[in-house]
């Protein structure tokens, strides 16, 4: 099949969302973490990657650094019904052995998953009962990633009680730092909900904009920010790609041909205006004349796949496909080399530690004998003897180029020096900077901005916020 779009045409311009409860939300966290004994950071399954957010990472490592006692951090991936099922094992594998961190996997209705989730915050509290009489836990997570939901479910299976914490369809809901909610009695265990933060720059390009939409069609941001169009459009590629991958593959999953409501015999087709036109026909979903609603028709294709009527889906790529003839070439390689691969084994490889980290010792190692074997570190398979191995160099990439020390970006989320909040006013200032000197230099003239702190009535003095603020810069 060769009717798909070799590279999507992303939109140009990528918007931010860092609203001012985010900014708030931050600012209180260094302080709430000083009483918290267990920190959950909720993610969304189908985005394993993008709903990484490393400010929360930064913020542990300063509040280890500081005075506080050291914070235990487990990551529940949530909406694990609307994920593909594949990639949990892998994951897990991959966190522990490249960030050392715990992985758990979710479905919020579930209360055997939801149970899981609650034995590990309970035996640590039991753990702990001699000095710590009430656990308390802390969860965190980017917008929409299903925090309120989790501490509900959570508060359900613990106690039999009903909802305490707001929750919908779209990121926002949770605005503010909620008091603490009892989940657990014996021993006590509560609970803070926070609000959703968002990271404060996606990035440039290409993978700033695939970002953007990604997190858009799983109502990660407000959506606003995104042409509707666009986010069909894009997830029509992403659908189409995978068909095509999995064209022969046995366990290949049901494609949009068949869970949409089309004619049983449309074609697979890489055009929006298509797809949409066949879509609107069947929903009766048309305009006044007969015209076809695509819009009606485009959030008829998002909510179908919110709701997981398109079946189980990944939207981050956690593999790449290489052609046939590559991956024949490099099993045969391996087959020829595997009898020496171990005593080329790499300074940097901890043997023994599991069986994952000696099958990618053994792949790693292939680079000693051969340059062909430099395609494999840097792409993966599609086979599924491999899928450990590719998972996981596909997470260790991608922490390394979200970590704060690999970060090179002025304008990324890190805490060398200034606040986020900070960053945000120095880029607001020389903005308008920049402006000021392009007026003048066509003769207008522009009143030289004085910069600084403005007294305000009130500030400091007050027992607000700004009086904290204020405290705080002293």
């Amino acid at each position: 099949m060769s009717f798909i779009r070799p590279v999507f045409p992303y939109p140009a311009r990528i918007p931010s969302w860092f609203a001012g409860h985010m900014s708030r939300s931050l600012r209180e966290l260094p302080t709430l973490l000083e009483n918290i004994d267990l920190v959950i950071e909720a993610r969304d399954s189908r985005l394993p990657l993008t709903s990484i957010n490393s400010t929360f990472d930064q913020m542990l490592s300063r509040a280890k650094k500081g005075k506080g006692k050291e914070k235990e951090k487990l990551v529940v991936y949530t909406k694990r019904d609307l994920a593909e099922r594949r990639y949990e094992e892998p994951l897990k594998k991959a966190f522990l052995q490249h960030a050392g961190q715990k992985v758990m996997f979710a479905d919020t209705r579930s209360d055997q998953d939801v149970r899981e989730v609650l034995k590990h915050a309970v035996r640590i509290a039991r753990e702990n009962q001699e000095i710590i009489p009430d656990l308390r836990v802390l969860v965190i997570g980017m917008p929409n990633v299903g925090k309120s939901s989790l501490l509900n479910a959570l508060r359900r299976v613990g106690l039999r009680k009903g909802k305490a914490f707001r929750t919908g369809a779209e990121a926002g809901i949770t605005r503010k730092l909620t008091g603490t909610v009892k989940i657990y009695d014996n021993p006590s265990v509560y609970v803070y909900d926070t609000p959703g933060v968002m990271v404060p720059y996606l990035g440039r390009g290409e993978d700033g904009a695939e970002k953007g939409l990604k997190l858009a069609l799983t109502a990660g941001i407000k959506e606003s920010l995104f042409e509707q169009d666009a986010m069909v459009d894009y997830l029509l590629w992403k659908m189409n790609k995978r068909l095509i991958a999995e064209k022969d593959d046995p366990n290949k999953h049901q494609t949009y041909l068949s869970l949409l409501p089309l004619p049983s015999d449309f074609p697979p087709t890489d055009d929006i205006t298509i797809l949409l036109d066949a879509l609107s026909e069947r929903l009766g979903s048309l305009k006044k004349g007969g015209e076809k609603d695509h819009e009606a028709a485009s959030g008829f294709m998002i909510r179908a796949f919110r709701e997981g009527k398109l079946g189980e889906f990944t939207l981050d790529d956690l593999t790449i496909t290489l052609p046939k003839s590559t991956i024949e070439k490099i099993d045969n390689q391996k087959d020829k080399d595997s009898q020496n691969t171990i005593t080329h084994a790499s300074d940097d490889v901890n043997v023994g530690i599991n069986e994952i980290q000696k099958s990618t010792m053994k792949n790693e190692n292939l680079n000693d004998h051969d340059n062909d074997h430099d395609q494999l570190q840097e792409t993966t398979t599609s086979t599924t003897s491999d899928l450990d191995y590719q998972v996981s160099q596909t997470v260790k990439r991608y922490l390394s180029l979200t970590s704060p020390s690999s970060s090179a970006d002025p304008t990324s989320s890190s805490f060398s020096g200034i606040s986020m909040n900070q960053q945000k006013k120095a880029d607001k200032r020389l903005r308008l900077e920049e402006r000021d000197n392009k007026l003048r230099a066509r003769g207008v003239n522009v009143p030289i901005r004085q910069w600084g702190n403005k007294k305000k009535k009130g500030l400091g003095l007050g027992r607000g916020e700004a009086g904290k603020m204020a405290r705080s810069r002293r």
